[in-house]
């Protein structure tokens, strides 16, 4: 007996999916998350419009002993204290509320894990 073989192509079981075309047109970044980067040392100062932000890379990965905010009339600072015995300072010019939370961005969203009671400087307390 022959073997009948047909000249008409099998239909696959699942379609091809589609390919989009490659557009010209370059995406543009919104105003907001436009920035300039600059860089000081290990120090990387991102600026965008109305805001900046520090990342102070000379002290990634070391290990924090403790955590320390200093109110005194003439001095504010904020103190990062390591376990190799430095520390990492930040001096605070008068009239400030200090808002202190710790969150959890593992997920790539903030979550609040906990806050704390605002810290006001000493000059901008409320005499009574």
């Amino acid at each position: 007996m022959a073997v009948i073989e047909s000249k008409r192509s099998v239909s696959p079981a699942q379609p091809r999916a589609h390919k989009p075309r490659k557009s010209n047109k370059q995406t543009k970044v919104p105003a907001s998350l436009r920035f300039t980067e600059t860089t000081r040392g290990k120090t990387v100062i991102r600026r965008y419009d109305g805001r900046t932000f520090y990342r102070f890379h000379d002290v990634k990965g070391k290990t924090i002993d403790f955590v320390e905010v200093f109110v005194c009339a003439g001095y504010n600072c904020v103190d990062i204290r390591f376990d190799d015995k430095t520390a990492l300072t930040f001096a605070i010019e008068p009239a400030f509320t200090l808002e202190t939370e710790h969150a959890d961005w593992k997920t790539g969203d903030w979550r609040p894990i906990k806050r704390w009671p605002l810290i006001h400087s000493e000059s901008h307390r409320l005499k009574g």
